[in-house]
């Protein structure tokens, strides 16, 4: 299952702390999406993909896809209803059922408009169905596990509030105290849920968060970067391991680390990081504690950083773990399964400079 959350550290699985010893990162080979592929959101155990691709029945408009393991032709997810559009898919199971939201265009008082609605798609190909959280506002959802239990969050007129759906019945989960935008984006097989929320009365730019944890239904804070004020968790899994994103004390957003939750901190884990201040993110880590994410280095006008792959206490880029490609790089890493298939956005560079993007997928090379 493709998992986008993040938990405590459990020892002894694979995770070492940054900056111990460790053996050299496996090699990969590179599988490029399509051209209508536009990039790779996340990856299951069986390695099925889902990603937004350029959708030809549509008139080219960008929607969610699933591409099936082994296949080259991205089978697009169709929209819940009529002249809906948009589609975004952000999480499959191992039963291959997708989550993530779609546009759906409603008539107000002052005209017509687009809301974000969170939809659930049984497979590749077939039309998908609004989850019905929030009927007339907006709502988006972010995870869904082998057991079908979905998470995500919807919008009040005021606030934004998180929930879990298990089968027919959805729980609000309790938002942090006094927060008005507290979002579950992520929950591993054992229903343990991650997000973040703003802290009321922050003075960064952009505003103060903090990463927190769902358990039974209990909340709790993971914690921040060495006294900072910013942080939030986007994946988890199963062991508990939680990943995402934090900023050291001073910073905000805009210079967030890639980071596991741990003992009630953020763990620098000391990928690489451009001159100016930039954005990392720990996106996605599987069962045997690999982590997978995007560094703080932008080389070129894409907005997209290089891809980094995390383990045994050392982060890598993936660039340097693949057979040189002439004008091809590894942007951002966005999913790994337990097999340690990776997924993401590569950046392409034509002879005459323009930068377009496609998915990739890395298959780990056997060394015996």
């Amino acid at each position: 299952m493709t998992v986008l959350t993040a938990a405590a550290l459990i020892t002894g699985i694979g995770t070492a702390a940054p900056g111990t010893a460790a053996a050299p990162a496996p090699q990969y080979r590179l599988v490029l999406g399509a051209a209508d592929t536009l990039e790779y959101r996340g990856i299951n155990a069986r390695g099925d993909i889902i990603g937004v691709g350029l959708d030809a029945a549509r008139f080219g408009r960008e929607e969610g896809f699933v591409l099936k393991a082994g296949t080259t032709t991205p089978l697009f997810l169709a929209d819940p209803g009529t002249n809906n559009q948009d589609s975004r898919p952000r999480s499959i199971n191992d039963q291959g059922m997708v989550v993530g939201n779609y546009q759906k265009n409603v008539v107000s008082p002052g005209g017509a408009q687009e809301i974000t609605r969170p939809a659930i798609w049984p497979g590749p190909g077939g039309a998908g169905s609004d989850l019905g959280l929030n009927p007339t506002g907006s709502a988006d959802a972010f995870g869904i596990n082998d057991h079908q239990q979905i998470v995500g969050w919807q919008g009040g007129r005021n606030s934004i509030t998180p929930w879990l759906r298990n089968g027919t019945t959805v729980t609000n989960l309790p938002p942090l105290g006094g927060s008005d935008d507290t979002e579950a984006l992520g929950e591993n097989s054992n229903g343990v849920v991650v997000g973040e929320a703003a802290v009321p009365g922050g003075t960064l730019p952009g505003g103060n968060q903090v990463a927190l944890e769902w358990s039974n239904g209990k909340l709790s804070t993971l914690g921040q970067l060495n006294g900072g004020a910013w942080s939030e968790a986007l994946a988890i899994n199963t062991a508990g391991q939680a990943v995402g994103s934090a900023s050291p004390a001073g910073h905000s957003l805009l210079d967030s680390h890639a980071v596991l939750f741990s003992g009630g901190k953020a763990v620098d884990l000391n990928v690489p990081r451009g001159v100016n201040q930039g954005t990392a993110h720990a996106t996605a880590i599987n069962t045997g504690g690999v982590i997978v994410g995007d560094d703080a280095v932008f080389p070129d006008v894409s907005g997209i950083g290089n891809g980094f792959v995390y383990r045994d206490g050392h982060a890598t880029e993936l660039n340097s773990l693949i057979a040189p490609t002439a004008n091809v790089r590894l942007g951002g890493a966005t999913g790994i399964n337990d097999g340690g298939d990776i997924v993401g956005t590569a950046v392409l560079t034509a002879p005459d400079g323009t930068v377009s993007t496609v998915g990739y997928e890395l298959l780990p090379i056997s060394t015996t």
